[in-house]
């Protein structure tokens, strides 16, 4: 028996999309191209959106509160400012908090759990 047809052989798989191949008795399997630039990414990006974003929805909404007459249009706008600062603090925080500590923030507490 050749070494394609005997079952005891370590199997090897081919990728046909990239060019690599791996053994699949070894206990590590290739994370893929981009798995360390996604950790990488989700290191960066989120610190940055959340540190723009909060003085960007910051500084809208103490422009709004300005005005001495509020229009319906300046309360829709600072309610969305208001909700946008919510959501960033929810959403990229969570996953940020998660790559970088490797800590999910939600399981610590059943109010955490809830709350997200």
């Amino acid at each position: 028996m050749n070494s394609t047809t005997d079952p005891s052989s370590n199997v090897t798989l081919i990728n046909v999309t990239e060019q690599e191949t791996f053994n699949t008795s070894s206990s590590e399997l290739p994370v893929g191209y981009y798995g360390n630039t996604r950790v990488l990414l989700w290191r960066v990006i989120p610190p940055i959106l959340i540190t723009v974003g909060t003085i960007g929805n910051t500084t809208s909404m103490f422009v709004l509160l300005r005005r001495k007459k509020m229009t319906s249009t300046a309360l829709f706008l600072f309610a969305l400012a208001l909700s946008d600062t919510l959501t960033l603090f929810c959403g990229p925080l969570n996953g940020w908090v998660i790559y970088t500590w490797d800590l999910d923030i939600r399981l610590l507490s059943n109010t955490m759990c809830n709350s997200t």
